[in-house]
Formats: structure tokens, sequence, C-alpha cells
């Protein structure tokens, strides 16, 4: 498949799938990648976690996947085929986080910074510029 990010009205379409392709999505309103250090991101992907939000009712999704708990009250989501990790969400909130890598094209989508660096690992070091908080920016930032 060819990189698609299509402009619409005031906000872009983005297009994904999983490692096997089981699952895609098409995500509309995708804004800022974060970059997320705490112990429980790093404990579900290995390292850290990139991520970018849109609400629930913007985010298409064919295929199985399947919701786990994360921890409280977010839960994540995988292909029920490949494992290939996709979402990120709060049963609180009508966010939902898609997680950049699966994207087809991330054109158009920022990298605003970095979060939870009071948590991060020891083994490695950031040093793209971006900025750094110890816990979630002010609601000022988008996130």
């Amino acid at each position: 498949m060819g990189a698609r990010a299509v402009v619409g009205v005031g906000e872009s379409l983005h297009h994904g799938q999983c490692l096997c392709g089981a699952v895609s999505y098409r995500a509309r309103g995708l804004a800022d990648i974060w970059y997320c250090h705490c112990t429980q991101c790093r404990s579900l992907t290995g390292h850290y976690l990139a991520a970018c939000r849109t609400t629930q009712d913007r985010l298409s999704i064919a295929g199985e996947v399947v919701w786990a708990p994360h921890s409280g009250s977010s839960e994540h989501a995988r292909c029920a085929l490949c494992g290939s990790l996709l979402f990120w969400a709060n049963r609180n909130t009508d966010t939902i986080s898609v997680l950049p890598g699966s994207l087809e094209s991330s054109d158009g989508i920022v990298e605003r910074g970095h979060v939870y660096l009071c948590e991060k690992g020891s083994y490695y070091e950031i040093s793209d510029g971006l900025p750094q908080f110890d816990r979630y920016p002010d609601k000022g930032l988008s996130a």
C-alpha cells in the first residue's frame, strides 16, 4: 500500500494496519505524537511508547482486535492474529491513541515531546531536542 494522508476540512485522514494486514483502520484528526517513558508503557512495549490521539468517533477499525487491561482505567489493543500493538485508550475518556508506527504515513502529525521522564529507563538517553516533561504537560499544549 502506498502512503496516504488525505486532507479534509481542517483535519487529515490517516490509514494504518497491523503487521499481517488482518486489521486496518482509518483515523481522522490525529494530533501530536508524544513519547511516553512511564514504567507501564515501557513494560508494554519493551521500550518507550509513541502515540498520537484522536476521539473514538474518528477512528474506524476493520478486523479483529483484542483489548486488554493496561492499568487502572486504561487498556490497549492488539491484532488478534499477529499481536501488533495498535491502540491505547482510557475508558474514562472519549479519546483513543493510535501508535504511529502502524500508520502508512505520519505526514501532518507533529512530534511534541517526551512525557513521564521521571520514570524513564536508565539504559538510554534522549537527544532529539524535543521538550521533556516529568509528568504530562499543562493543558496549554496539545496532547
